[in-house]
């Protein structure tokens, strides 16, 4: 008797589990779709997975160094404690030069205000400020499934396939401005689509406050205005009184112009588009290598597309790619530069290179055929948001931004997520029963490449605290002066090193001067001074996000057209000199 009931209570217990593991299979399972039975995870219940798979992936991550432009965003926000009113009125050594916070910085300041405020309640260590832009991810998960759920049958499978990418989880690990923008821009999306549907004057109104957040947060916040009038006016056939509803942002941003133009002489909105238009004129020279670049960032940054081709493309089309990736690696080899970028000498980096460089570029290519074949089958307006909105984050990437880089890209994943799924459903043969294979091995293919290269990432920014640190324990008495900026400047000020200024050097005899490798803005120092120190810190072995040896450059094309790459690397090197005459 007691057998039985333990039994029964065994098999109780067994069946949520057994539940949601069923759900799940439907949920990413786009055969699936076609059955009411197989309906997939509840709204609430697909969130809190998402949550939780998100955090538990990004947790690790936590310590990990502060990089790139990720100080320039904690400096403003402690200037903004003092200052609220005046975010950029103090003075930074970015360049070799002591400059204006409004000269330096091309972003605008509400991330800065969201540091402040993470600073303000949880500290200004790592962990805090990084668990606020976890959260920041999490929202945009949150978003894209509340968009895909309009847009597709199967929501989970979508917003998965747009956040487990190298690009959001590089994004997702800084501090910058790019995660928060998109989180508003993501729900402003939703929140607009929601009020046409409803003709909700206040859905309108929340989604037009959330178009200029999202623009003060980051410029290309702003493309949202022509997307979503374009789609909206797709969707309607006409002008109407959702119109109106577009001044709040146009509005917000007239404001920002001008509180800008009077604190610091111009307004920062057209200044950041005149500096973009300035220095892409200057690297529009090859403009056939730039756009197959963009390709290429554009595969590597949303590698889901390639983990899924097989389903997503017929056999035809797939040999096709293959075809092209080939001759593309054959060209690659014969050339010695893409554009201003010269290849290696070496003849296995150059095949390496060479091939990394087909596959990516395909793989970007197909995510644009992707936009263009579900318009073409399509022809609504829930296509030509896509679309839009895909074509839009390219050519801004390609032809405005003044460089390409993965940060540009990050806002391509989340239509990319949701044409992925759409595109699986379309192909699918309709099933009784959901299966969890078809997706899993993709899905897991590119969390495995994205961690990877987020390890990476966070292993290149912690080289250079661990190199900051260093040095600071072998610099004897004198003042320890460095070039170099980003993570790297953080870490050496934090420890009482100054930044070397080339217009005015104040140095003593005895003193001496670090200079690391992987930087930005270092200058040439006199013969005279002898080299004291050289040491080596490792980050990687065999894939990096930074490193021009190998092509890689994810925050800036300049160091390579790829945006992580696959090869030997070599340990960040630091050099320590001994100031004399």
């Amino acid at each position: 008797m007691e057998d039985r009931v333990s039994k029964k209570r065994k098999v109780k217990a067994s069946e949520p589990r057994a539940g949601f593991f069923r759900a799940l299979c439907s949920a990413l399972d786009p055969a699936a779709a076609s059955n009411p039975t197989n309906s997939g995870l509840p709204g609430r219940l697909a969130i809190v997975f998402l949550s939780a798979l998100l955090f538990a992936l990004f947790i690790p991550f936590i310590q990990t160094a502060f990089r790139i432009d990720d100080p320039l965003f904690i400096w403003a926000a402690r200037h903004i404690q003092v200052n609220p009113t005046n975010p950029y009125g103090f003075t930074v050594n970015w360049y070799g030069a002591g400059m204006a916070m409004s000269e330096v910085t091309k972003n605008p300041p509400l991330a800065s205000y969201f540091i402040a405020l993470a600073g303000l309640i949880l500290g200004w260590s790592e962990p805090a400020l990084r668990l606020m832009f976890i959260g920041a991810s999490l929202a945009v998960a949150i978003g894209t499934y509340l968009v895909a759920v309009r847009l597709c049958a199967r929501p989970l499978l979508a917003t998965l396939a747009a956040v487990l990418t190298p690009v959001f989880f590089i994004s997702s690990l800084t501090v910058m401005s790019d995660v928060l923008m998109l989180a508003f821009w993501v729900f402003a999306v939703y929140f607009w689509m929601k009020g046409l549907d409803t003709k909700s004057h206040a859905a309108l109104g929340a989604a037009g406050l959330l178009i200029a957040a999202s623009a003060i947060t980051k410029y290309f916040g702003m493309a949202l205005i022509p997307l979503l009038l374009v789609y909206s006016i797709f969707k309607k056939r006409a002008p109407g009184w959702w119109l109106i509803h577009m001044v709040i942002p146009v509005a917000i941003l007239a404001v920002y112009q001008g509180v800008t133009a009077h604190l610091y002489g111009r307004g920062l909105l057209f200044d950041a588009a005149a500096y973009a238009t300035e220095v892409r004129g200057n690297l529009t020279k090859f403009q056939a290598a730039k756009i197959y670049v963009n390709f290429a960032f554009s595969g590597g940054c949303i590698a889901t597309a390639l983990f899924f081709a097989r389903q997503l493309w017929s056999r035809r089309v797939i040999i096709g790619g293959l075809v092209f990736s080939l001759s593309a690696t054959l060209l690659f080899l014969q050339a010695s530069a893409i554009g201003s970028f010269s290849l290696p000498s070496d003849k296995t980096a150059h095949l390496l290179l060479a091939i990394q460089l087909s596959v990516w570029g395909v793989t970007g290519i197909s995510l644009i055929a992707l936009a263009a074949d579900d318009l073409y089958r399509n022809h609504d307006s829930d296509s030509v948001l896509l679309f839009l909105w895909i074509i839009g984050t390219f050519l801004f990437a390609a032809f405005i931004n003044w460089t390409t880089n993965g940060r540009s890209i990050l806002p391509m994943t989340l239509p990319a997520g949701i044409l992925i799924a759409r595109r699986l459903e379309w192909r699918a043969k309709p099933t009784r029963e959901a299966r969890l294979a078809p997706a899993i091995w993709p899905l897991a293919g590119a969390a495995i490449l994205s961690l990877a290269v987020a390890g990476a990432d966070s292993a290149l920014a912690n080289a250079a605290r661990t190199g900051a640190a260093r040095v600071q324990t072998s610099s004897g008495r004198g003042q320890v002066w460095f070039q170099g900026h980003w993570g790297f400047q953080y870490y050496m000020e934090q420890s009482g090193a100054k930044p070397m200024d080339g217009t005015r050097f104040t140095a003593k005899v005895g003193d001496v001067v670090v200079v690391p490798t992987t930087n930005t803005n270092t200058f040439g120092l006199p013969a005279q001074w002898p080299r004291r120190e050289v040491f080596e810190v490792s980050s990687t072995r065999w894939i990096s996000t930074m490193n021009h040896e190998l092509g890689a450059g994810f925050y800036t094309d300049v160091y390579g057209p790829l945006p992580f790459a696959i090869g030997t690397v070599r340990p960040e090197r630091f050099e320590v000199f001994e100031i004399r005459k």
